[in-house]
């Protein structure tokens, strides 16, 4: 019996017609499809609800004193909650979980991603698409406009916690999620 192959060809072209910066890379699925987040709260390891600075609680999320703006500035604040600061290069550094800021061609933050744990590439939540591990952040850069969109901009900021930060602002429910979608990827093999 011949082996399966994931991603399937369908979800591949789905994919790579929005992202074709993925189309030579070595990117796959890391999670079934949800619209339960999206990836400003995959970037704040938070897998119960969606980050957005506009929008109608429950449904939204924004964290508290922090301007409800879609502005990159009130990203790096909102961040900032959870314990991220700026900081200049996107390199893998021992002991720290870093996130990238997209923005679009008019400067409006328009995705974020977070390092792989091993600094091996990033993981990125697709709007309510799957979770995908890609190699580089250029995989996702692109135009935003005009219509379809055929990436997300460019990466304008990149913050970065202690891992002692992310385990005491709330990393753990993101990894316990992580858990279950490897049980999800052995099971898809």
């Amino acid at each position: 019996m011949a082996a399966s192959r994931f991603p399937p060809a369908w979800l591949r072209a789905r994919i790579e017609q929005d992202y074709p910066n993925l189309k030579k890379s070595k990117w796959k699925p890391k999670s079934p499809r949800t619209n339960r987040y999206q990836c400003i709260a995959w970037a704040a390891c938070d897998t119960r609800r969606r980050w957005w600075p506009v929008g109608d609680p429950p449904v939204t999320y924004w964290p508290p004193n922090v301007p409800a703006e879609e502005t990159v500035d009130c990203f790096i604040q909102a961040f900032a909650t959870i314990g991220f600061k700026p900081c200049e290069s996107d390199d893998y550094e021992l002991g720290f979980q870093k996130v990238a800021l997209f923005v679009d061609n008019d400067g409006i933050p328009s995705h974020m991603v977070r390092q792989h744990l091993l600094g091996i590439g990033w993981l990125s939540k697709l709007g309510d698409w799957e979770d995908i591990y890609h190699p580089r952040l250029s995989n996702l850069e692109g135009r935003t406009h005009p219509e379809p969109t055929q990436g997300y901009g460019t990466v304008q900021q990149i913050l970065k916690r202690s891992w002692l930060s992310a385990m005491r602002n709330g990393a753990l429910r993101g990894w316990w999620a992580s858990l279950g979608f490897w049980l999800f990827r052995i099971s898809h093999r």
